[in-house]
């Protein structure tokens, strides 16, 4: 299956899908990934604490990271952001083309 990942300039719609609506086989696969996800998570974690450990940040300020195309980026931004609302999840049934 190909995937689509040049930019549009149209903003994306999210849709959550409800898991438990997932074939066993692709639940499977989707908990193996979410497994790899935390470990992920915590050593990224350690690796920006540290690197934030040896910046100067001025006050209300905070360092915000991005890994687009295997780069490290760092952005220093007003410590002021919230983060976006997550919409209700929904069935896989309902996604799939009938």
């Amino acid at each position: 299956m190909e995937r689509n990942m040049a930019k549009t300039s149209s903003p994306a719609t999210w849709t959550q899908i409800d898991t438990d609506s997932l074939p066993t086989p692709i639940a499977k696969q989707y908990a193996n990934y979410k497994s790899a996800y935390v470990e992920m998570k915590a050593e990224r974690k350690a690796f920006e604490d540290a690197l934030i450990g040896v910046l100067s940040i001025p006050k209300g300020k905070r360092a915000v990271f991005g890994y687009n195309f295997g780069k490290l980026s760092i952005a220093i931004v007003a410590d002021d952001t919230k983060p976006t609302k997550v919409s209700s999840a929904v069935s896989l049934a309902s996604l799939i083309r009938g």
